[in-house]
């Protein structure tokens, strides 16, 4: 059994059909008291754990299930009782267990770019969801075959832990480099990047049932990326390189390089280099794009929608010949033929603690 999981012979299932799925009884947390009672939330971190709680027994729910928030949407493997917040689900079979219910999870997780706040994993949307799971030669779930995989990748993790950890030597551990801005030029966007619009697909449209394509959404994690999705007849998806941009929500500004063709949802802009350029300018212009959105920009007021490829603009490093400015006579990236210093950054991101690693 290798790390790289088959899904041809899978079967879909529908969750209440393998799940018993109830809703958990809920408890304010900032009426209870400090306990050891694990308190789980709709937060999509520290496995839906908020903290410790003391709390009556009629309200505590027992382990061995997984949980998922409605708003939160993620789901996670309890292990031990624990008490809850509002509009927290259980699912419940009798061959679960640790790994199954973190492989059961992995699944899960990988439809929640399917909802958001406004549209909430609410318990009959978790009944009806559809997952794929290896079956048995009865086409029943294979609990063992899941168990198993998920013993073997921790079987895997010290050896890897080990090459993992030979690929981070670096000459870069101490370096402090001065960022001197004083002498940076301001640039449009525009002028940098082909700047336009993805593809604007709604997640509800999208399927896996032959996935090829990652699905990027407006996120702040995994890269943005939130699925990966069939091939959408009629949709071109953007190629690798390709840097996505969120131009509203939560996580406005948040700016990725894409390493793989990808589709994306609604609200996120495009950036296409006009000249090859390395990865490591690409991640010194996406920091430099979310720190002007923090100051420039809001969520749900100012958008960038109808500022990034219009008035956005950069302070950059520009090229020099000795203290003279290097002119550009097109004109291609100002007004001026002043252009960026993109040697420059690419040399500044790999002085950084590991960044002579990035690939």
């Amino acid at each position: 059994m290798g790390n790289i999981l088959d899904i041809k012979s899978w079967k879909s299932f529908k969750i209440k059909d393998i799940f018993e799925c109830k809703t958990c009884p809920s408890s304010v947390k900032v009426d209870l008291d400090d306990g050891d009672i694990p308190y789980v939330s709709r937060t999509a971190f520290n496995n839906g754990q908020a903290g410790f709680v003391n709390v009556d027994e009629h309200m505590i729910s027992k382990g061995n299930c997984i949980t998922i928030g409605a708003e939160g949407v993620y789901a996670f493997y309890q292990e031990k009782d624990f008490a809850t917040g509002v509009k927290i689900y259980t699912l419940r079979n009798r061959h679960l267990n640790k790994e199954t219910g973190m492989f059961i999870c992995t699944i899960l997780n990988k439809e929640n770019y399917k909802y958001n706040y406004g549209r909430a994993r609410v318990l009959d949307k978790i009944k009806n969801e559809i997952i794929k799971l290896p079956v048995d030669e009865y086409n029943n779930p294979n609990w063992e075959y899941m168990e198993k995989y998920i013993n073997i990748i921790d079987n895997k993790k010290d050896k890897k832990g080990e090459v993992f950890a030979s690929k981070l030597k670096t000459i870069n551990k101490t370096n402090e480099v001065d960022l001197d801005i004083e002498g940076w030029k301001e640039f449009y966007l525009h002028k940098l990047f082909n700047t336009s619009m993805g593809n604007g697909i709604d997640a509800i449209a999208t399927t896996n049932d032959n996935p090829k394509y990652n699905y990027v959404s407006r996120d702040s994690n995994g890269n943005g990326v939130v699925g990966f999705v069939d091939e959408i007849e009629g949709q071109k998806p953007f190629p690798a390189g390709s840097m996505s941009l969120a131009l509203g929500g939560s996580f406005l500004g948040s700016c990725f390089i894409q390493k793989e063709p990808f589709y994306t949802a609604q609200n996120v802009g495009i950036l296409q280099e006009k000249e090859p350029l390395s990865i490591h300018t690409k991640l010194f212009i996406s920091t430099l794009i979310r720190n002007e959105c923090k100051i420039k920009y809001q969520a749900f007021g100012r958008e960038l929608n109808s500022h990034f490829r219009k008035d956005f603009t950069l302070k950059l490093p520009v090229l020099m010949n000795g203290n003279d400015y290097v002119i550009d006579s097109d004109k291609k990236y100002s007004k001026l033929g002043l252009i960026p210093d993109w040697k420059w950054m690419e040399n500044y991101i790999k002085s950084l603690p590991y960044g002579d690693r990035i690939e």
